[in-house]
């Protein structure tokens, strides 16, 4: 079925990104390249993180701000919840976005859609559009009903993705998060009341 491209977005992360138990000092590590995926060693870890336990690693006193549930007509696509510093979100510090799957989705086409939104919202590099989507598809597994993906973003910008509570990749590229994000929290974000939702505006 065709299913609009916002379903099968990456904070899609179809995932449960929650893996925040290595030192501090590995998030800072410096990458080659500003866009160079890293994957740490946590990702293998055998203990998976809870949303709160996650978001706790990466800002004081994380309150989720929002909640808002995806349907389709019929469909249920997914659960989304937007955690950050005291319950306030702006745009440059740290926050976090949990998207619980209320379907299957294929793990590349997720990569796909998120570009895909990226580039209505109004991203034109082409270039780097390629680049993130390569990057995409390297953390983001096929995720099945009920499986969850988290999305953070941290005090320097970098990205990094928990599924199922386990780390799965870090993209460290700051313009890469903020257009990642920007497809839920964005103004011309293509579901705009889950914006306001998300963001405890409705």
């Amino acid at each position: 079925m065709n299913l609009p491209k916002i379903i099968l977005s990456p904070m899609l992360l179809a995932l449960s990104l929650t893996v925040v138990m290595y030192a501090a000092g590995s998030h800072a590590k410096t990458p080659e390249t500003p866009t160079q995926l890293s994957v740490s060693g946590a990702a293998a870890a055998n203990t998976p993180f809870t949303f709160e336990q996650i978001s706790a690693q990466y800002m004081q006193n994380p309150k989720v701000v929002g909640e808002a549930r995806l349907k389709i007509m019929f469909w249920k696509i997914y659960d989304a919840k937007l955690a950050a510093a005291n319950g306030k979100w702006k745009k440059d510090t740290s926050f976090a976005l949990s998207l619980t799957y209320l379907r299957d989705f294929d793990g590349e086409e997720i990569a796909s859609r998120s570009v895909d939104e990226m580039r209505d919202i109004g991203y034109e590099d082409e270039v780097l559009l390629a680049k993130w989507f390569e990057q995409m598809r390297s953390v983001f597994p096929n995720v099945k009903e009920g499986e969850n993906i988290t999305g953070v973003m941290d005090e320097n910008q970098h990205t990094h993705f928990y599924h199922e509570g386990r780390l799965v990749g870090s993209i460290d590229d700051k313009s890469f998060g903020q257009s990642f994000f920007d497809i839920w929290l964005n103004e011309k974000t293509s579901e705009p009341k889950m914006r306001k939702q998300l963001l405890g505006l409705q």
